[in-house]
């Protein structure tokens, strides 16, 4: 595989990721390290980058490239945001650089921070219509997406670094304080017309900033998954937490769970920003991208040719990724996935699932044993694990739980979904039970991994009989998945034989 390092160096924070990849197949992130170098700190009324910040970047960008060559990246893409490309002593930042680093640092334009910014969180939320918003330390950046294109695109000097020292000056904030902070906000978005909510709509964050909020609001609520990516949070939230910080000196802000020391400063203008661009386009909710600017600037170079560079399905692209890098047994996992899902269909009198359910169980057929890559034994739970902690693009939140407890019940028992509750429906107890017991069936009859099981027919009665059509001896498939029916029989309340036709 080849690896490419991305450094994006903002206002606020420089970061660098490292992705391995194969072209249009497969990739995986290596490593990620940030630091916090405030480089819009001080440029105020003036303009000018100032020389500690310059500094920091710059120390912190060197260590980036040595990071990368020590490590076998085989091409780095660096780029620069607002605070370089506003600064009216550019020259001063670029003798530095280069009196250190050999970084081809390329400044972007607002619009084209904005479109990598689209391509990072429409690749990886599945966006295709709504909008996407980044909130900086010196801007932010709204994009309109209709079809999977970006139509309208609006840039502002909103970032969290400017909005702080421009605004804030007490601690706790000040009635005042507070007030300018607000007003300045909704002078920012007062222009932006075409932001409205609308039912097929999303709106979509990206950056550190909308990222520690939605962690503050998970610890508050004791959310059961340590993931951001693709969190719902709530307009309603965002009020509480800006309530929380405006009454909140430092000391006491850091005390705050999911919220890191060197944001302490900065999240309360953060917060009120987005609450603003919220109420502009009257959203009550939004959804996290783990994805952004670095990601999309990956994503036009793994699909060099494609415009704008986005995957045409997110959700089937990731799942086979994810078993891509595993080294799954494909020829295996598909046929477990087309067993399962001809016994879904012919079920389908007794479950009334629909399209949505088998699309699930048809992915979970392809990533179920990628838990061998850990080790055979309790793979189903390895399983599980990666589904839950891999790099899964367009799925929710309940989607991806749903799908660890498929993979993980594939084999035998059951699992534990009472951490889940407040992120599962009613009836998802009952549709994973039912979607497992089929998932589990397939399995067993391709125990062999022979793809010797050509078809399965369903005869529906008081007890259901499976007649498994096959193209040799299926004697042993056949055998161990009657032993293990005992899932589908509490599932479906209907006794199962399976018999070879």
């Amino acid at each position: 595989m080849q690896k490419i390092g991305i450094i994006d160096l903002g206002s606020n924070t420089t970061r660098l990721i490292v992705m391995a990849y194969e072209p249009e197949r497969c990739f995986r992130l290596v490593d990620e390290v940030s630091e916090v170098v405030r480089l819009a700190e001080g440029v105020g009324a003036t303009g000018r980058l100032q020389p500690k910040p310059i500094r920091r970047a710059v120390v912190a960008l060197s260590m980036f490239e040595t990071l990368c060559r020590r490590t076998g990246v085989d091409h780095v893409i660096a780029v620069g945001t607002s605070a370089i490309r506003e600064a009216e002593n550019q020259h001063e930042f670029w003798d530095a650089l280069r009196a250190e680093t050999t970084l081809d640092l390329r400044i972007i334009s607002a619009q084209e921070e904005a479109f990598y910014g689209f391509v990072g969180t429409a690749n990886a939320l599945g966006l295709r219509n709504g909008f996407t918003f980044d909130t900086g330390g010196g801007s932010t950046q709204v994009v309109a997406v209709r079809n999977g294109q970006p139509t309208e695109t609006y840039s502002v000097q909103a970032g969290v670094v400017r909005f702080t020292e421009r605004y804030v000056s007490s601690d706790p904030i000040s009635k005042r304080d507070l007030r300018n902070l607000r007003q300045a906000a909704q002078e920012s978005f007062a222009g932006l017309t075409w932001l409205q909510a609308h039912p097929d709509y999303r709106l979509a964050g990206m950056g550190g900033t909308i990222r520690t909020l939605a962690r503050i609001d998970q610890k508050q609520r004791q959310y059961p998954l340590d993931r951001v990516h693709g969190y719902q949070l709530s307009r309603e939230a965002l009020s509480n937490i800006i309530e929380v910080l405006s009454r909140s000196n430092r000391r006491e802000r850091e005390q705050i769970p999911g919220l890191k020391t060197d944001r302490t400063d900065v999240t309360l203008a953060g917060a009120i920003i987005i609450e603003q661009l919220m109420t502009c386009g009257r959203f009550e909710s939004l959804t996290v991208s783990g994805q952004g600017v670095r990601e999309g600037l990956f994503y036009a170079h793994f699909l060099q040719g494609i415009e704008p560079p986005l995957l045409d399905n997110p959700r089937t692209f990731s799942i086979k990724n994810l078993a891509r890098l595993s080294n799954y047994e494909e020829a295996h996992c598909d046929k477990v996935g087309s067993l399962s899902q001809s016994l879904f269909d012919q079920l389908a009198p007794l479950h009334g699932y629909g399209a949505w359910e088998r699309e699930l169980l048809g992915y979970a057929a392809i990533i179920h044993d990628i838990g061998v890559a850990v080790g055979y034994y309790d793979h189903h739970k390895h399983s599980e694990y990666l589904v839950q902690n891999g790099t899964l693009l367009g799925f929710t939140h309940r989607e991806i739980a749903i799908l660890g407890a498929l993979v993980r019940n594939h084999r035998k028992g059951q699992a534990d979904l009472s951490p889940y509750a407040q992120i599962f429906a009613a009836d998802d107890s009952q549709r994973i039970a039912r979607l497992s017991s089929l998932l589990r069936i397939a399995e067993y009859l391709e125990r062999s991994k022979s793809q010797v099981v050509r078809a399965v027919r369903v005869e529906l009665g008081e007890s259901i009989r499976i007649v498994v059509e096959a193209d040799g001896d299926a004697s042993v498939g056949i055998w161990d998945a009657n032993r293990r029916t005992g899932l589908f029989r509490k599932a479906f309340e209907r006794d199962v034989e399976i018999v070879q036709g």
